[in-house]
């Protein structure tokens, strides 16, 4: 037993201990309400809008009243799960509608509704297992979210998804990175949510500014091991109605499924500092949203539910070329602004092309406001988009390798700490709008981490001082769409010179001292 005079030892000792997660502590994938009333959810029926239509634009709205059938189609197109596969190793294996990093899905919906035909006021729980909306309050609370979010708007549409993290879900395995992860997924489900929302023709709007702890005191989320991330406005704005009581009742805050979460401190350090505290601050942090995209891809994409049911991600591509015209589709597609109030338009695209029919091979920036390719520099850069894919040859053997950088010291000076998850969330939301146009255009799509500072200096100087914050490689699907073995000859290179005394070594790139 350690005593006073030992201690740093075995705290050392214990801190510098090398282990495989503990798959004994991994928190389940779904939070429970164990007692309280649910409203079963039909089948959604699939959403027809071809895919790119649905990403690019904000449809003409439809006269219909939002009800509960198409309450049940968005959340189930953005969150629900789509089927199940029985692995002889990993037993059931659940697919959900949006890509989620590690298939680990952190993101919990809830929605804050008036009376809706079908469905009565309250704030509910969607349980994409049971595909059912649990009521975890009865009454109009729409005034409540408005003033929370500083935006009056609120109380008078029909209704507003609340996104919730829990955090401990990515944490698990990906540590005090997982807060980023946390907002990639939101980012995907979000991607999904806004098309689906196109094409039932319901204008929706992405609020990444609110009160934080008034929001989590609505949903009853505890704020620490789970808390909400960003509101969703539904519908048309109607008849505005008063907030619900000034005391809102404890809410149980539902069964997450574990107790003692690893902590992170550096994660909950930028959470807190990146809260918001008063209508005010609310009203002063936020931007106006930007205006609806006009320019439609001018190419066939298949029907957004068939490729979201269908939809997964790769894990191996062929080395195969694609078409320029469908590469230039999908990144039109899915580089439109989205309708958020911190501005949107705070990542830009860089890519690697390594085979792309009539394009030469090379480093190329994408302008989201002109959609012209920059080309950065030629060269064939397989080995170096494995690399900066932590090496992994999905970034080899990919036909495109698209990175999401933002500039941070602009963004944090223009939207403080939250700024952060601004831009994740933002590069999140392209990524998923990423995956779902390459699958309609019959393409493979994954994310995948990433070496940061090594991807900012490969692409510089244009990208100096930026971060990434997510990448997508896209390409056709291999046969057999399994991991195969990597290691790049940069990776084989880091290795050796690790091991050298520091003389005459052969020259090495620039970039590849920064990670």
């Amino acid at each position: 037993m350690a005593n006073d005079d030992t201690q740093a030892a075995w705290t050392f000792h214990d801190a510098t201990k090398l282990s495989y997660i503990n798959l004994r502590t991994k928190p389940p994938l779904y939070k429970s309400y164990p007692g309280l009333p649910q409203v079963p959810l039909a089948q959604a029926a699939p959403p027809e809008m071809p895919v790119l239509e649905a990403v690019s634009l904000a449809a003409p709205v439809d006269s219909s009243r939002l009800d509960l059938p198409a309450v049940a189609q968005l959340l189930h197109y953005s969150a629900g799960l789509i089927r199940k596969s029985v692995s002889a190793s990993a037993g059931e294996v659940h697919y959900r509608a949006a890509a989620s990093a590690g298939a680990l899905y952190p993101i919990e919906l809830y929605l804050v509704s008036g009376d809706l035909p079908g469905l009565a006021a309250g704030v509910y729980h969607y349980a994409p297992a049971g595909n059912a909306l649990t009521q975890l309050r009865a009454g109009d609370f729409r005034g409540n979210l408005a003033a929370a979010a500083g935006d009056d708007s609120l109380a008078s549409v029909p209704a507003t998804l609340v996104s919730t993290a829990v955090f401990w879900r990515s944490a698990w395995k990906y540590r005090t990175r997982g807060y980023r992860y946390c907002f990639w997924d939101n980012g995907t489900v979000l991607a999904n949510l806004l098309a689906t929302a196109n094409s039932l023709g319901q204008p929706a709007r992405v609020l990444g500014g609110f009160i934080d702890r008034e929001v989590d005191l609505i949903l009853g989320v505890d704020s620490e091991q789970e808390a909400s991330t960003c509101l969703v406005a539904l519908g048309e704005t109607g008849v505005s109605h008063p907030a619900g009581p000034s005391y809102l009742s404890p809410i149980g805050p539902g069964d997450l499924g574990f107790s003692e979460p690893v902590p992170y401190p550096e994660s909950t350090l930028l959470h807190s500092e990146s809260c918001l505290w008063s209508a005010q601050e609310v009203r002063d942090w936020r931007v106006q949203a930007p205006g609806n995209e006009t320019s439609l891809p001018g190419i066939w994409s298949a029907p957004l539910g068939e490729v979201i049911e269908q939809r997964g991600s790769t894990r191996r591509f062929a080395r195969e070329s694609i078409p320029l015209a469908q590469l230039s589709a999908l990144m039109a597609a899915s580089s439109t602004k989205i309708p958020a109030d911190f501005g949107s338009g705070l990542a830009e695209p860089y890519l690697i092309v390594n085979a792309v029919d009539g394009l030469t091979p090379g480093a190329y920036h994408y302008s989201r406001e002109t959609g012209d390719l920059e080309l950065l520099k030629t060269g064939e850069f397989r080995e170096e988009a494995g690399h900066l894919c932590f090496e992994q040859a999905l970034g080899a053997d990919a036909s495109v390798v698209v990175f999401f950088l933002v500039d941070l010291e602009l963004t944090l000076a223009r939207l403080g700490n939250r700024g952060y998850r601004a831009a994740q969330l933002e590069a999140g939301v392209l990524g998923g709008k990423m995956y779902l146009s390459a699958h309609s255009l019959g393409l493979g799509a994954t994310g995948m981490t990433f070496f940061d500072d090594a991807v900012t200096a490969f692409f510089s100087p244009h990208a100096a001082g930026k971060s990434l914050m997510f990448l997508v490689g896209l390409g056709h699907t291999g046969t057999p769409n399994r991991v195969r073995p990597f290691r790049s000859k940069y990776g084989a290179l880091k290795d050796s010179l690790a091991r050298g005394a520091g003389g005459g070594r052969r020259p090495v790139p620039d970039w590849l001292y920064s990670n």
